[in-house]
């Protein structure tokens, strides 16, 4: 479903693995229209059917714009590509090379994820290389109508994470430069994949959206977070208070699985909630962010 946020930004429910409010993508909306984001692949005719509803035909979108190629970014851009043919793809150079070929990126993701989870994702189309125009940091989109989008490199997460700053106004497209929250379990999650999450570099991006002084947040996974400045400081809270528990677990001789229950328990009782309402998707999340933690600590 995409509804409308305000006169500039909708957001579309991508209904990722058939569960709404899980991932999101955000139109924005000047003379020209932008797409921030665009789920998994099995999203991609939820999305395109959404866009087609509100009067979007191939001709009525101008950028693509994956934050990051991780798979619930960018997994529907190489099938969006193929219908909206005039559409700008932008994307940081590190990433490009998983648009143009997916395999690699397809492996990493199985062996994280499963076959059976691959499966609900959907496998990537590959976009044309003649597509892709590399996004640099401080690159401006002018959409018109005083509508512009300032790209920021906000490494950390992974080393391709763009995020975009909508100019005088005081809003950020964050990717996953920021941690998670979703609506049916709302605690804040860092979001720290393996196999390129570095914590300094997530904590300096954190820095760097601060010094735009935003007021809202639109954030994949999941909505619109206002008082920007507080989330920030919530975020860097939570990412030193999972560093310092995984070191402590690790000493211990905990085991992924074991930090995965007493994380996941902790979270639970934060909320007041039973372990059993706990959604599937942040229970995966929480295993992967560990073992992002844990390959972290690794290469240190």
């Amino acid at each position: 479903m995409l509804t409308p946020l305000n006169n500039i930004v909708s957001i579309i429910d991508t209904r990722a693995l058939g569960t709404p409010g899980v991932v999101a993508a955000f139109l924005v909306t000047g003379k020209e229209t932008a797409l921030i984001d665009m789920g998994y692949q099995s999203s991609a005719q939820t999305i395109m059917g959404d866009l087609a509803e509100h009067g979007f035909g191939p001709d009525h979108l101008d950028y693509l714009l994956p934050t990051h190629v991780h798979l619930d970014h960018s997994g529907s851009l190489g099938t969006l590509a193929k219908t909206f043919t005039n559409a700008s793809i932008r994307v940081h150079p590190k990433g490009e090379r998983h648009l143009v070929d997916p395999s690699a990126l397809w492996k990493a993701a199985g062996e994280l994820f499963g076959e059976e989870l691959m499966h609900k994702f959907g496998r990537p189309q590959p976009v044309d290389r003649k597509r892709l125009k590399s996004a640099a940091d401080g690159d401006v989109i002018d959409l018109g109508d005083g509508i512009r989008l300032r790209t920021i490199w906000t490494p950390g997460h992974a080393s391709h994470h763009l995020s975009y700053e909508l100019e005088e106004h005081g809003a950020f497209f964050t990717g996953d430069a920021v941690g998670v929250c979703f609506p049916g379990f709302p605690i804040l999650t860092p979001t720290t994949p393996p196999t390129r999450f570095n914590l300094e570099k997530t904590l300096q991006s954190l820095e760097l959206i601060r010094a735009t002084s935003p007021l809202d947040f639109y954030t994949p996974h999941y909505g619109v977070v206002g008082n920007a400045t507080q989330w920030i400081n919530n975020n860097v809270e939570s990412l030193h208070r999972w560093k310092s528990s995984i070191q402590e677990m690790k000493k211990k001789g905990c085991s992924a699985e074991e930090m995965s229950h007493i994380l996941t328990d902790e979270a639970c009782r934060k909320l007041g909630r039973e372990g059993s309402e706990m959604p599937d998707h942040l229970i995966s999340l929480i295993k992967i962010s560990i073992l992002g933690f844990l390959r972290y600590f690794e290469e240190l």
